[in-house]
């Protein structure tokens, strides 16, 4: 059984840290209170190290508008995904100039035996190493409220104890995706630009499931892309 409370939010001075545009480029962040700017029709991406026996909480909060008036439904969006990019939990909340908040329901702590769980939202925190939070601010927003900026915040708490990783038959293949190193914190403290190349091998390995960790080659990738396209195609 895992605890399924929700924590009281991260306190602290908040620290800017810029979101990313994408995935790949998804900025680092750690346990903390970080600061950006937003957008409306702006999506910003984050990159939150979470070992095995380790759960994730995380807590969106857009500042007021200052001016304008109105109501717009579903404006802010937080989603969480896993390191191989699969969406795990995600929250929205309305906006009406004032400061609004999306927070994520409790997600359970990353294990190798989640993998067996019916819920999906269970089975996704199945892979230890780079999370993902998605910060989404609808572009309607900008009808009532203007094109801002808007001052965003974010609090992310990683509770739990690091555990050790299930014991594979031989090394996973490619290395280093489904684990958190020295260097992952270093740059979730830091700020560090994150590994790209780390990045698209966990991108790769999406569709490993159960047993030892498999390389999949680009081939494979490109030859899925072109039944999908084929399959996608009208036909007379």
């Amino acid at each position: 059984m895992w605890d399924s409370a929700t924590p009281g939010p991260v306190d602290g001075e908040a620290e800017r840290r810029r979101g990313g545009r994408g995935f790949a480029g998804a900025a680092p962040v750690g346990q903390g209170v970080w600061r950006d700017d937003i957008r409306p029709g702006q999506t910003l991406y984050y990159r939150v190290p979470v070992d095995w026996g380790q759960q994730v909480h995380a807590v969106a909060e857009l500042g007021g508008s200052g001016t304008g008036a109105g109501y717009a439904p579903a404006a802010l969006g937080l989603a969480l995904h896993n390191p191989v990019r699969a969406r795990v939990e995600d929250a929205s909340a309305g906006y009406t100039g004032r400061r609004a908040t999306a927070a994520l329901d409790p997600v359970p702590p990353v294990e190798y035996g989640n993998r067996r769980a019916a819920a999906e939202r269970v089975s996704a925190m199945r892979f230890a190493g780079g999370h993902y939070l998605v910060v989404h601010l609808a572009a309607q927003v900008a009808d009532a409220f203007g094109t801002g900026p808007f001052a965003l915040t974010l609090r992310v708490r990683i509770d739990g104890e690091v555990r050790p990783g299930p014991a594979y038959a031989g090394e996973p293949v490619p290395s280093g995706v489904f684990r958190v190193s020295d260097e992952d914190r270093e740059q979730a403290s830091s700020g560090a630009a994150p590994d790209d190349d780390l990045a698209m091998k966990a991108l790769a390995a999406g569709g490993i499931g159960t047993g030892s960790l498999l390389l999949v080659g680009l081939g494979v990738w490109t030859a899925v892309g072109q039944m999908r396209a084929r399959a996608q195609k009208p036909t007379a």
